[in-house]
């Protein structure tokens, strides 16, 4: 018993075929199931999976060669276009490099300039602090309220002089009830 979808030779033929084209073209394999898919009359996905379950492990060799092929494709065709682009083209595209360049140089030599102003404003900032630091320190050094204790100490040496007693806890004050 023959299914009517089964595959023939000459299809899997021209399936292998137009992948190995894709494969050595540096096309994709989903671009020649869906080219056979529309000459057979049938879906890419069936196409795909006929290729990766049944002709793929037997054509390990050719799509190595086609793969190889498309590499040295891929380097025939950077010598090609390398030798098609002028000279102008190539010195305008140096150019403009050479501004970007410069333009980025510029840039940086300016945030520098900014940075360098910014660090001596930042040094002047901490140097002010300093002294305001230092002085700080120095009025809290200093015995406190010097002139105010002086002050006291004579208010206290004049009362023991007008007879202020230096016991105070022997007067007791009666309650005025």
């Amino acid at each position: 018993m023959h299914r009517q979808d089964a595959w023939t030779q000459p299809e899997d033929d021209l399936l292998a075929n137009t992948v190995l084209t894709h494969i050595s073209s540096n096309k994709t394999q989903l671009a020649a199931f869906q080219e056979v898919g529309e000459r057979l009359n049938r879906t890419p996905a069936a196409c795909g999976f006929r290729w990766n379950s049944t002709l793929r492990h037997n054509y390990y060799n050719e799509i190595k060669a086609a793969k190889d092929e498309r590499r040295n494709n891929k380097s025939s065709s950077k010598i090609r276009r390398t030798n098609i682009e002028t000279t102008e083209e190539t010195e305008i595209n140096y150019m403009n490099e050479i501004d970007k360049a410069i333009s980025a140089l510029n840039n940086l030599r300016i945030e520098f300039l900014n940075m360098q102003e910014t660090i001596r404003t930042q040094k002047n900032k901490i140097n002010e602090l300093t002294i305001e630091i230092r002085e700080g320190r120095k009025e809290y050094d200093r015995p406190i309220a010097s002139d105010d204790l002086d002050t006291l100490l004579k208010i206290i040496h004049r009362a023991e002089q007008l007879g202020f007693p230096k016991n105070i806890k022997q007067y007791k004050e009666e309650p005025a009830i």
